[in-house]
């Protein structure tokens, strides 16, 4: 098994790595937390986009799970590791960045996956949102999941909570703490499971994204005022029965959604 001490130990040691910081590696040895992650959707038969496998834990569950996994590394050395040393006719390795990848091989109803690394989590989870997969199984830390779960006026309810629960049903699988990495981080983590809503807008979410950010733009002004030039946006607050004064954050996933309608109707 991939997921444990002393095969994350021994694989650094014998290929010489160390964990690069700049790329957030801390490695995940619970086997048990990977494989929760792992099967907290159903995976057999379907595609799965895994996003930094590192040392190939998450992958040997996925896999496991029988999913076909896509995995985008950017590390040159763990890319060549794992070319050498997981190969199985169910796992594609890319070695890029993941965030400049073409997608386009992906059938719609991908799922995807990954401990994703913290200085670019708030990246990685916009554009996988932009990308609109079945499902998302993420490792992350407790304070990036909590923001999938933010309700309005809250500080760390912004375009990510706003738009994710639109689209996506999640749910918090468990806590990680530090201890179960090698080597271990500062913080606590967690794993968050997102399942697409059957009744999800049919605007595409980078849309929505671009305009919850602009709402957001300056979080103590009025609406009105980050919004400057929007037409009609009076009418349309008051139709909607919100106060020409209200806040962007003080919107509901449900109230950005029908603003966003309306603007765009007028």
């Amino acid at each position: 098994m991939r997921a444990t001490r002393a095969f994350v130990e021994q694989a650094l040691h014998r290929e010489g790595l160390l964990p690069n910081k700049n790329l957030g590696q801390n490695f995940c040895v619970d086997e048990g937390v990977l494989r929760q992650l792992a099967t907290a959707l159903p995976l057999n038969g379907r595609t799965v986009l895994e996003i930094g496998p590192g040392l190939g834990g998450l992958t040997e569950q996925l896999l496991a799970a029988g999913a076909r996994v896509y995995a985008v590394e950017k590390d040159g050395r763990l890319w060549d590791f794992l070319r050498r040393d997981l190969a199985d006719e169910g796992l594609t390795l890319i070695h890029g960045d993941c965030l400049k990848t073409d997608y386009s091989f992906l059938p719609p109803d991908f799922v995807a996956a990954g401990n994703l690394p913290y200085c670019i989590t708030a990246d990685i989870v916009t554009m996988l949102l932009t990308m609109k997969p079945a499902g998302m199984l993420l490792m992350v830390q407790r304070e990036a999941a909590d923001r999938f779960f933010a309700r309005p006026s809250q500080k760390n309810y912004g375009p990510v909570a706003m738009v994710s629960q639109l689209y996506y049903r999640a749910a918090l699988l468990c806590e990680v703490p530090p201890g179960a990495y090698v080597p271990p981080p500062t913080v606590t983590s967690a794993l968050v499971k997102l399942e697409a809503r059957p009744d999800a807008p049919q605007e595409s979410p980078k849309f929505l994204l671009k305009f919850a950010a602009a709402c957001l733009r300056m979080r103590r002004k009025t609406l009105y005022n980050n919004l400057t030039g929007t037409p009609a946006l009076k009418a349309v607050l008051e139709s909607m029965g919100l106060p020409a004064d209200v806040r962007g954050e003080a919107l509901t996933p449900e109230q950005l959604l029908t603003l966003y309608r309306r603007v765009n109707e007028n």
